[in-house]
């Protein structure tokens, strides 16, 4: 990749442009657990529901939670727990309950009875896909990390059937047996994520030793050795990548050029590898998934990794033109989701919980609310 082309700097982010303070509604607590911690929201496709993750470190184990949701998010009732239902996964457990995690939301509420896929352990012991009742995979090696493809017809996910782990994606509404994307036999492949488009998709390469982590592309997943090319390759890590709802731009974390390799930085570049622009720097690694967008592209939601400030929510425009803080009036921030209904945005997300608290040992789950005017800049 050209030197000019991953050394784009945003110095507006230094110098020149206004720093806004977003107004938002007040933080509403929808999850919490007695000794676990809620984490990983996901706002179904219409806004209905919130499922979201419990994790009981105590008992080392993972649920999946369903949240109903009014027309102005609240909670309706209490959360039902997802199940991989008529399986004897239980039963080869030792009775324990298998573990329900990676779920995704289909991109139609009305695709399946059940509309969404998750991995859980399956009548072999390890992780398989799961979804409408049934097992899409049963595989000797582990499969996990689903995706939808928003057409609803590819579930791309990662899988360890062969070599160190590849990427497959295996279309519901066909016949045909699971398609091997990635071919790299010393490196291992996860965490796919499709384009807007349906027909592209993202992934992240690991390979051993020094060379850390990249980007991969696929432009053509009927065509993947053909169409494939990494977009990252720099020294150090790029993880947790997220396109834009536009397809155009690719939002990642990295510890490029920083002096700890924990240290990760705020980046976007586009899907040829160029353009690549540092949004901010010393920010928190998403757990699951990485940055939220907004619905227009035009800017990125993240954390801050600032403990004096409790870890807070920050916006910044793509282009550079302006910055500010979210007050989500919570303290250690992590795991954004945005959901639009109408004018509003809706952001989901974990903390522990509200500024001030002296309670910071159980994550739990707000909502706060507001709209891309709140993110204007402040006049001079």
């Amino acid at each position: 990749m050209k030197k000019q082309a991953i050394v784009v700097m945003v110095a507006a982010l230094t110098c020149g442009v206004s720093l806004a303070h977003a107004e938002v509604s007040t933080p509403r607590q929808v999850a919490d657990r007695p000794s676990a911690h809620c984490q990983a929201p996901r706002f179904a496709p219409d806004g209905s529901q919130l499922a979201y993750e419990v994790y009981d470190p105590k008992a080392d184990n993972r649920e999946t939670w369903i949240l109903k949701l009014s027309g102005d998010l609240r909670p309706e009732g209490s959360p039902t727990e997802v199940s991989a239902g008529r399986t004897q996964a239980a039963d080869l457990l030792a009775g324990k309950k298998p573990p329900v995690v990676e779920f995704e939301w289909a991109p139609n509420m009305k695709l399946l009875s059940r509309p969404y896929v998750f991995s859980s352990r399956g009548t072999n012991k390890n992780f398989d896909i799961f979804a409408d009742g049934d097992w899409l995979t049963t595989n000797p090696g582990n499969d996990g990390q689903p995706s939808w493809s928003l057409d609803g017809r590819m579930i791309a996910y990662a899988s360890q059937q062969k070599d160190s782990g590849d990427i497959y994606a295996l279309d519901i509404q066909g016949d045909a047996k699971p398609q091997r994307l990635t071919f790299w036999p010393t490196a291992t492949e996860f965490g796919p994520k499709w384009a807007p488009n349906g027909k592209s998709l993202l992934f992240t390469r690991s390979q051993s030793g020094s060379k850390g982590q990249d980007i991969g592309f696929i432009v053509d997943s009927t065509k993947p050795q053909e169409t494939l090319r990494m977009v990252t390759e720099w020294p150090g890590d790029e993880i947790r990548p997220s396109f834009s709802p536009n397809g155009q731009w690719i939002a990642f974390y990295a510890n490029k050029d920083n002096k700890g390799e924990k240290v990760f930085d705020l980046w976007v570049v586009d899907t040829t590898g160029q353009n690549a622009k540092k949004l901010a720097a010393n920010v928190v690694v998403d757990d699951h998934r990485g940055v939220a967008w907004t619905p227009d592209s035009s800017t990125v939601l993240y954390v801050q990794q600032d403990f004096k400030a409790d870890n807070p929510v920050k916006w910044v425009r793509i282009d550079g033109s302006a910055h500010g803080k979210l007050d989500t009036g919570t303290q250690l921030n992590s795991d954004l989701v945005l959901h639009a209904k109408g004018d509003r945005l809706h952001l989901a997300f974990k903390a522990l919980g509200q500024r001030g608290s002296t309670d910071k040992t159980w994550e739990r789950l707000y909502i706060v609310s507001f709209t891309m005017a709140d993110l204007a800049p402040e006049a001079p």
